[in-house]
């Protein structure tokens, strides 16, 4: 291992990866929660109606999205007047994006021939605006790999929001607790910001062309990802009715948990660790798509093999219909997860149009596919072609990444191998488990039953992992660092208690102190 990838650097790099993914991790059994209670005040139409006015905020917020904090941070220092202009050009961004949801709230309500989208995405653009004026300042934070100010603003966000949304709905019944709860997590973000960083922005585009580079393809890259992200929620409005895309939206928003609270989180240290890489950019970008794969591959097992029940236990018997749809996106994330860290590479290194290649191949066959498989087929139609237009999309970031930095696809595909292996005895344990699991009566026995069979699932993962690592020759990358912090937790404990029995243990005297002389 090349000495500039000394030990610092990966424990700083796993350690913000552990305060990220546990963060969105509480964030996600925030929502969770709240979706759990939502779903006994709401039904299926109310979700599908927002689901509506929020595929085009999702769109169009991406599609302005500016990665102001990638550009703060691959910046050798920071200058106050560089926050000012990443402020600035959030502040426009925000605006803009309001200004852009309202323009186009009539057309999307006239277009689903449902009026009551039309003031409901009103007061959703309030959310991007929010977010357009969060504090620029927090990048130093992350600069720093040090995720803890972005966990409170995270965390204290999505308790508001859950509180508010929650009393909306068991008084009104109404899919404006949705819209409330998506309003006030942003909005209380921004506001802590404040008061964690203290700043007084100021209008300043001074140091624009540090920002012009990201931000040029950018444009470009988010907005073939939203679309390709959002597509079916336009079309499939059109060829099912609400009900059914209620059922489709909550299966693919419990599809995307796995993605939100790990993939996400994760990908985030990704960026300050490549950029410090220097020369073992290659290696440390293999080293960490390996890591990628071994926690999520476990993570989307659950999904994969025990729809049903995962349905039953968050969403309730009513919304069995979302099962289906949960298995077949889950398979359609596991498909995108080579070449997953080709975003942050790509800004690591300051080839966004690369970037923004693969997201317009993958849109230019998604399009069409979707269009008519939904027409065609409905929404299982519309699933395969994603399913389709996804597995191009890697296989292009494959090839994407191997001429950014000479990494053969062989080896990229390599990093997937050992997870994949350690998977095989896991997911034929919870194969073998699944029709008692199903068979439980009520939702306690359910849980009595899926709990301690999820936790032995994921500990015959972990030793399948190990086993796997061991007769790959114990390479460096996460196992080795996580076998290194256990036995290091485990030593001292042990090293400390044999101090101090040492010190507690009366010394033997001196032979010459301990000789006693006869008498004659």
């Amino acid at each position: 291992m090349h000495s500039h990838e000394g030990p610092s650097v990966a424990s700083r790099a796993v350690g913000a990866g552990a305060w990220t993914v546990g963060t969105r991790l509480l964030a996600k059994l925030i929502d969770l929660a709240m979706l759990l209670c939502l779903a006994r005040f709401l039904g299926p139409a109310e979700f599908g109606l927002v689901a509506m006015a929020m595929a085009a905020v999702f769109i169009i917020e991406a599609l302005f999205d500016l990665p102001t904090a990638a550009a703060l941070i691959r910046l050798p220092e920071l200058e106050p007047d560089m926050l000012h202009t990443a402020f600035t050009l959030s502040l426009l961004r925000g605006v803009v994006v309001g200004l852009l949801l309202i323009a186009v709230a009539w057309p999307l309500a006239a277009f689903n021939n449902e009026p009551r989208v039309a003031l409901l995405m009103v007061v959703l653009a309030l959310a991007p605006a929010m977010r357009g004026l969060v504090n620029p300042r927090m990048v130093e934070y992350a600069r720093a790999l040090n995720f803890r100010p972005d966990a409170l603003l995270e965390l204290s966000g999505k308790v508001v929001a859950f509180v508010v949304a929650v009393s909306i709905a068991a008084a009104t019944r109404s899919f404006w607790a949705i819209a409330a709860a998506t309003v006030c997590a942003p909005l209380v973000s921004t506001v802590l910001s404040y008061v964690i960083a203290p700043i007084r922005p100021r209008l300043r585009l001074t140091h624009w062309p540090q920002f012009s580079s990201l931000i040029g393809w950018n444009f470009v890259s988010q907005w073939f990802s939203a679309l390709n992200w959002q597509i079916d929620r336009l079309v499939l409005p059109r060829v099912t009715d609400a009900g059914a895309f209620g059922q489709y939206t909550m299966g693919r928003q419990l599809a995307e948990v796995p993605s939100q609270v790990l993939i996400q989180p994760l990908v985030r240290p990704v960026m300050p660790t490549l950029a410090s890489a220097g020369d073992a950019r290659q290696s440390r970008y293999l080293k960490l798509s390996h890591a990628i794969a071994v926690v999520m591959l476990p993570v989307m097992g659950l999904p994969l093999l025990w729809p049903e029940p995962l349905v039953r236990v968050a969403l309730g018997p009513a919304w069995s219909g979302a099962a289906q749809w949960l298995l077949w996106i889950s398979a359609i994330t596991v498909i995108g997860l080579p070449g997953l860290l080709l975003a942050p590479l790509a800004m690591t290194l300051d080839r966004t149009r690369w970037l923004a290649f693969r997201t317009t191949v993958e849109f230019l066959v998604r399009l069409p596919l979707v269009w008519i498989g939904a027409v065609h087929y409905g929404i299982l139609g519309a699933v395969a072609a994603s399913a389709v237009a996804s597995a191009v999309g890697m296989v292009v970031g494959l090839f994407v990444v191997r001429h950014l930095i000479a990494t053969s696809l062989a080896a990229q595909l390599m990093t997937l191998l050992r997870p994949v292996l350690a998977m095989v005895p896991a997911a034929g344990f919870l194969w073998w488990t699944k029709p008692w699991v199903m068979g439980a009566p009520g939702l306690i026995d359910l849980l009595l039953r899926a709990v301690p069979l999820g936790l032995l699932y994921l500990f015959i993962y972990m030793l399948a992992t190990l086993v796997a690592w061991q007769l790959a020759g114990r390479p460096g990358g996460l196992e080795q660092h996580l076998v290194g912090v256990v036995r290091t937790r485990v030593q001292k404990p042990l090293s400390r208690r044999a101090r101090t029995s040492g010190r507690s243990r009366p010394h033997p005297r001196h032979p010459k102190e301990a000789h006693v002389e006869q008498p004659h």
